[in-house]
């Protein structure tokens, strides 16, 4: 259909994105070993440059487009023209952190005479076109009701985007006033980066998995309840997990705790209720494992930290690095490569496509693998250094994977002709809207 035509091209920039992101932790993982090569000393700028353009450029873009590629087939209107503006715009924004950060992260960089906050900027000018998102959407969906489970949890999933970007403007903030107050900058960090990955991530996957379970297999598939907004609200407040734990007062420790326990139990209903409908067996069964089997460590996880002593030691230590890796590159991105080989069908050569997700399972496994080790140093009798190694070859797995998909993508759209092109399109799809909460 024409819009899947012209939305295809951002999915391509977004794996884009995965493959510069994947091989820029090649780099950091081999860094720790060997050290950095002198065109990128800063260990901290360059980790920075990867895990925004992991967040922007790969996840964000990339649920943008589904979310406009699903919208016409409840509103029953084609999308705006602005659409197509705002999602080249969020494009070009997101592969623009990736050099603003590199330098000096979030601290100032000499341009000729200036000393300006080049993260800081970009940020703030990605933030611009996700309020442009938000913009459009709210438009789109106006007027529509009920509201399907889907769109619902794109709601809620808007709102702590919006939530997370005035972490983002603290942050500005205080790079702008000079104040330095390590709780305030904590604090700001941590909403902006955990609540954009565990609010407007989760529940943006959720609502695009959702509906793609409705696409496959009927609108009444759909339960006829699932948590939107509690899940949102018990959301909320668990970014404060993140902030170092000398810093953090222990009442808003417990409250955020808890609230986690109460959204890794929704998030846990979700899944069970997706798995029991989806069909079996799976197209991508390796794919589908590693990434509930990865949420399943994310619910295991805030029940750990209630435990007195678990958070307090490894908030902000490798095991807190294992769980980054497991909820972006095991639950997400894993996710998302799901939902794009359904969706999409970017790569038709099976064999081909069915060794780069091999090797992407093989490499996000043992580098989880080695991560966890690497928490777990004390009990694991295997040296740090080996497991260093494991996770740097893994990530070289991982951005292999990354590699070949975007180039096999480019490759089959290459190869097609604009009248088979047009054919596999097909005309615009209008599904009907699902299951009221």
């Amino acid at each position: 259909m024409q819009a899947n035509r012209s939305l295809t091209p951002f999915l391509y920039v977004s794996l884009f994105a995965l493959a510069l992101a994947a091989s820029t932790g090649v780099l950091l993982r081999f860094g720790m070993i060997y050290g950095m090569p002198a065109w990128a000393l800063n260990f901290a700028a360059v980790r920075h440059a990867h895990s925004h353009l992991m967040y922007f450029g790969w996840v964000t873009l990339a649920l943008m487009v589904f979310i406009w590629r699903a919208l016409p087939g409840y509103t029953g209107r084609p999308l705006a023209r602005a659409v197509y503006w705002q999602l080249a715009a969020t494009s070009v924004f997101a592969l623009l952190s990736y050099p603003a950060f590199w330098q000096n992260g979030y601290g100032l960089t000499q341009i000729g005479s200036a000393h300006l906050p080049l993260g800081s900027m970009v940020s703030t000018f990605n933030g611009l076109t996700w309020f442009w998102f938000v913009f459009l959407y709210v438009r789109a969906t106006r007027g529509l009701y009920p509201r399907p489970l889907p769109v619902q949890l794109w709601d809620w999933a808007i709102m702590l985007l919006l939530l997370a970007s005035l972490g983002a403007a603290g942050l500005v903030g205080l790079v702008f006033s000079g104040v330095d107050n390590p709780f305030l900058q904590q604090l700001f960090l941590h909403q902006f980066l955990d609540l954009f990955a565990v609010g407007w991530f989760n529940l943006a996957i959720l609502g695009v998995i959702w509906w793609q379970l409705a696409r496959a297999m009927g609108p009444t598939t759909l339960p006829q309840w699932l948590p939107t907004m509690s899940l949102a609200l018990l959301v909320a407040p668990t970014f404060v997990l993140g902030i170092t734990p000398v810093l953090l007062p222990p009442h808003l420790f417990w409250m955020a705790a808890l609230a986690n326990v109460g959204a890794a139990v929704l998030l846990a209903i979700h899944a069970v209720r997706y798995l029991r409908r989806a069909d079996r067996p799976f197209s991508l069964p390796g794919l589908h494992f590693l990434a509930f089997g990865s949420l399943a460590v994310i619910v295991a996880s805030a029940f750990l930290i209630l435990i007195p002593g678990v958070w307090e030691n490894n908030a902000a230590g490798p095991l807190r690095i294992f769980y980054l890796h497991d909820l972006l590159l095991g639950w997400l991105s894993s996710s998302l490569l799901i939902l794009i080989d359904a969706e999409f069908a970017l790569v038709p050569w099976r064999r081909l496509r069915l060794a780069v997700y091999a090797l992407w399972e093989l490499g996000v496994v043992f580098m989880l693998a080695a991560l966890l080790g690497l928490g777990l140093t004390s009990m694991v009798p295997i040296s740090a250094l080996t497991l260093l190694q494991l996770a740097a070859w893994a990530a070289v797995a991982v951005a292999g994977a990354a590699i070949l998909l975007l180039g096999a993508a480019l490759a089959a759209r290459i190869s097609r002709s604009p009248r088979t092109q047009c054919a596999s399109d097909g005309v615009l799809e209008t599904q009907p809207p699902g299951i009221p909460r």
